[in-house]
């Protein structure tokens, strides 16, 4: 066994793509997670209309869970779930796409509500989305280190083979 062998243990065996999947899928988690934890003024997105991400008022509550915030995240945690299962960075982008618009069009609206005196001031932004945006992270890093397929970098290069 080397030394490089040594430094990286069992998860210098996985390889990247595993690796890369597991970063992956954990970061989808921690964004279905998120739902769960305050957001804003002590609220969590299952709490939270889904015109939250529309609107600037302050709503009341969600008539269910379909409706509210947190079902974009909900989505965010299958696909990511399902592209670290099978290891596909078209599905772990698109979640990443996902939780990317759903942050940042929530973060719009608190902005803009804020600006406009429609929502309390003082109020800053919860655990719930810093714990998302750390999911988010996590999902690009994992794309990142799974890199292409072998067959992916190889097929471009064949057309330079002599193979007569």
């Amino acid at each position: 066994m080397s030394h490089e062998e040594r430094a990286w243990g069992p998860v210098g065996r996985l390889g990247r793509r595993a690796t890369g999947s597991i970063i992956a899928g954990v970061g989808s988690l921690l964004c279905a997670l998120s739902a769960y934890i305050a957001w804003f003024d002590g609220r969590a997105p299952h709490d939270l209309p889904i015109r939250h991400l529309a609107e600037t008022g302050a709503p009341g509550l969600a008539t269910g869970y379909w409706t509210s915030v947190a079902a974009p995240l909900a989505v965010v945690g299958a696909l990511g779930a399902l592209g670290a299962l099978i290891r596909f960075r078209f599905l772990l982008g698109l979640a990443w796409m996902v939780g990317v618009a759903t942050l940042a069009l929530w973060g719009l609206m608190r902005a803009i509500g804020t600006a406009t005196d429609n929502a309390p001031a003082g109020v800053g932004a919860g655990a719930g989305v810093w714990v998302c945006a750390a999911g988010l992270l996590a999902i690009l890093v994992g794309i990142v280190v799974m890199g292409p397929r072998k067959e992916e970098v190889d097929a471009p290069l064949s057309m330079f083979g002599d193979d007569s």
